[in-house]
């Protein structure tokens, strides 16, 4: 089951890699705002948000090209969050921290 935090990497090998998805995360009840902490991204290292509601399809949020430290992402209850990676180049490590805060 997918739980309020996601803490992990995108890495990558001697290719470049798009389309990583991370696990999901739920936001429980009386949660208002998450904090995301993103290392590794510049222009040619991107991510992006995505949510979902009641089992429907993931919907893109933000778009990041450059390092974030507990920028504050409003969430709902019941919603489900992942990240998504759009462009990653060789030998280059994305790692990331979402966190539902009450």
């Amino acid at each position: 089951m997918a739980g309020p935090n996601l803490q992990e990497t995108f890495a990558t090998g001697s290719d470049p890699v798009s389309g990583n998805n991370s696990d999901v995360m739920t936001v429980p009840t009386g949660t208002t705002t998450a904090l995301l902490t993103i290392t590794g991204l510049d222009a040619s290292n991107t991510v992006k948000t995505q949510k979902r509601t009641a089992g429907g399809t993931f919907a893109d949020q933000t778009t990041y090209n450059s390092n974030q430290t507990n920028t504050a992402v409003t969430v709902a209850a019941g919603e489900e969050w992942r990240i998504v990676g759009i462009t990653q180049q060789a030998f280059k490590d994305i790692r990331y921290k979402f966190s539902c805060e009450s």
